[in-house]
């Protein structure tokens, strides 16, 4: 008499346990899913522009430029996932 209810409070213990584990399991997939897109200029590469023939002071001028553009995207894209990051809106 006294094994049978303990059994019947183990498969009442384990469908507890089976029912948080799906719980947390949902959870994950819809945090997930609210990860928003990265923002297309985040994916955009930088090239410098040099050409066969440029001279050297402009091919500078150029190669820095596109330097001077990518070091700006990045920043731009690492503040966003920063935002992302705190729980601000876009």
């Amino acid at each position: 008499m006294f094994l049978s209810a303990c059994a019947v409070d183990r498969d009442i213990r384990a469908a507890a346990r089976q029912q948080a584990d799906a719980s947390q399991v949902a959870a994950a997939l819809a945090a997930a899913s609210a990860v928003p897109d990265l923002p297309a200029d985040c994916r955009v590469t930088e090239r410098s522009g040099i050409g066969e023939g440029d001279r050297l002071d402009t091919a500078l001028l150029k190669a820095d430029a596109a330097a001077a553009r990518a070091n700006a995207r990045i920043q731009r894209c690492a503040a966003w996932h920063d935002q992302i990051r705190r729980g601000e809106d876009e």
